[in-house]
């Protein structure tokens, strides 16, 4: 059965709620990966997740700078 274009414009998830969980699956997967405690509250706010962040930020930007 087809849904109706009305609904499937509702159920169209927003870009920041995408964003979380987005986040929330890569930093499973590295706590699942690295044997760490997994708890989704501490998402953004633990040291942890910042420190994770941080170095994925710094490979992100020498990636992008040895493709230049």
């Amino acid at each position: 059965m087809a849904i109706p274009n009305y609904i499937q414009k509702t159920l169209v998830m927003k870009p920041e709620v995408s964003k979380i969980f987005d986040d929330l699956e890569d930093w499973l997967d590295h706590c699942r990966f690295n044997l760490l405690p997994f708890n989704p509250k501490d998402l953004y706010k633990s040291k942890e997740y910042k420190e994770w962040q941080r170095e994925r930020s710094k490979a992100a930007r020498n990636a992008h700078r040895d493709q230049h």
